[in-house]
C-alpha cells in the first residue's frame, strides 16, 4: 500500500465493512452514554501498512506538545481542598485542517486527509451518534512511552458552534513494543470507566463533553525506544439546526 485509499472503508476486512454498514446509534447522552468503540475493523497487515505510512512519512513533522503540571499548582494554594488542575498533555501531533499547515501537503499526498474526509466515515460518525455533522477537521496524534493526557472534559462554552458539544472519531493504531494503555471516562459523576486502547486498527466515536483521561503509554520491558500509538483525530461539528440540542449533565 503506497497510499491511504480515498474511501475509509476500502480498509475494511469483511467485519470491519459489517460493522460499518450494520452500525445504529449506540451514543447517547440523555442516558449516559458518551462513546462507541469497536473491535479491530482491518486486518493486521492493512494496520501494518497504515503504521508504516505514518512512519515514513508523517512521523518526521510531527511537534512534541508537552504541558505539565504548573509549578505553583500546590504552594500557590491558598484554601485547603481548593486544588484545581489545567489540563496536562505530553504528545506528538500535527494538524491537517488547512493547507497553511506545513504537514498538509504530505498528509494529503500520501492520501491521508482524503481518507479522512471520506463519505463513509463521516456517515459511521453520524450512525452511531444519531447526529447531523458538518465536514470534519483532520489532526493526527502519536503518543510515545509516557505520553498521556490529562484529566479534561473538551468543552468550549466561548465557542458558539462547540458550546452545545461536538463529535470526535478517532482511528487508532499501536504497535507491537506498546504493553498497555487506557482510555478513563466518567459514569455516573466518576472516573471509573476503562477502556483499553492499545488498538490495531479500530475506531471509537465520543459525543463531548465529558470527563476523561488516558493514562501513559506503557512500552514492553526493553522496547520502550520502540513503542508508538497513532490516533487519527477527525472532529465534527453538530448541526444543531438539524438536530435537538443534548443536555450537559
Amino acid at each position: 500500500m503506497q497510499t491511504f485509499p480515498s474511501e475509509f472503508s476500502e480498509l475494511l476486512n469483511a467485519q470491519g465493512k459489517k460493522i460499518l454498514t450494520e452500525a445504529e446509534r449506540t451514543v447517547n447522552r440523555d442516558q449516559g452514554e458518551f462513546l462507541s468503540l469497536t473491535k479491530p475493523v482491518m486486518s493486521a497487515q492493512t494496520a501494518a501498512q497504515c503504521v508504516r505510512l505514518l512512519d515514513e512519512h508523517l512521523y518526521p513533522l510531527l511537534r512534541r506538545i508537552d504541558t505539565p503540571i504548573p509549578r505553583y499548582s500546590i504552594s500557590g494554594m491558598k484554601k485547603n481542598y481548593g486544588e484545581t488542575l489545567a489540563k496536562t498533555i505530553s504528545m506528538k501531533t500535527c494538524f491537517l485542517q488547512s493547507r497553511r499547515y506545513p504537514e498538509y501537503a504530505t498528509a494529503e499526498k500520501i492520501g491521508l486527509v482524503q481518507m479522512l474526509s471520506s463519505k463513509s466515515l463521516h456517515q459511521y460518525a453520524q450512525t452511531v451518534t444519531g447526529l447531523e455533522l458538518d465536514k470534519g477537521t483532520h489532526q493526527a496524534i502519536c503518543y510515545e512511552t509516557g505520553d498521556y493526557a490529562g484529566p479534561h472534559n473538551d468543552h468550549h462554552p466561548e465557542v458558539e458552534k462547540l458550546r452545545h458539544g461536538y463529535v470526535d472519531l478517532h482511528i487508532m493504531f499501536a504497535n507491537d513494543a506498546v504493553d498497555h494503555q487506557f482510555l478513563v471516562h466518567e459514569e455516573k459523576r466518576h472516573l471509573r470507566k476503562i477502556y483499553s486502547v492499545k488498538q490495531q486498527g479500530s475506531l471509537v466515536v465520543y459525543q463531548l463533553p465529558f470527563w476523561h483521561y488516558t493514562t501513559p503509554l506503557t512500552a514492553k520491558p526493553g522496547r520502550e525506544s520502540e513503542a508508538r500509538r497513532w490516533l487519527l483525530l477527525v472532529s465534527f461539528d453538530i448541526l444543531w439546526n438539524k438536530a435537538p440540542k443534548g443536555k450537559l449533565k
